[in-house]
């Protein structure tokens, strides 16, 4: 009991700090924040947010579960419900595709 909680907090602060770092490095890396904004075009005109990403850290973490692998499917999970967090908070907004005007 205590392994699963352990690695639960253990996936939700490692999502937490991987968004806030690639947060960090967009807001500070001219490049990076091109490059990164450049991309919506290739979904129709759709800007994809990186949410998304704790979408697939949670599909993941699921198919994990039917593994049979809780601590893997609690670490994933947590881990993707992190980066939602972080991206609502730091965006104002609970969004994971955004049309582009």
């Amino acid at each position: 009991m205590i392994k699963k909680i352990i690695v639960s907090l253990m996936g939700l602060v490692f999502g937490l700090l991987l968004t806030l770092m690639f947060e960090f490095f967009l807001k500070t890396n001219k490049r990076l924040r091109r490059k990164y904004y450049w991309h919506h075009n290739i979904f129709l005109g759709y800007h994809t947010h990186h949410s998304i990403y704790g979408l697939f850290f949670i599909a993941i973490g699921i198919t994990l579960y039917f593994m049979e692998n809780t601590s893997a499917f609690l670490f994933f999970v947590l881990t993707g419900i992190g980066v939602i967090i972080v991206h609502t908070i730091s965006d104002g907004r609970f969004i994971f595709w955004e049309k582009q005007r």
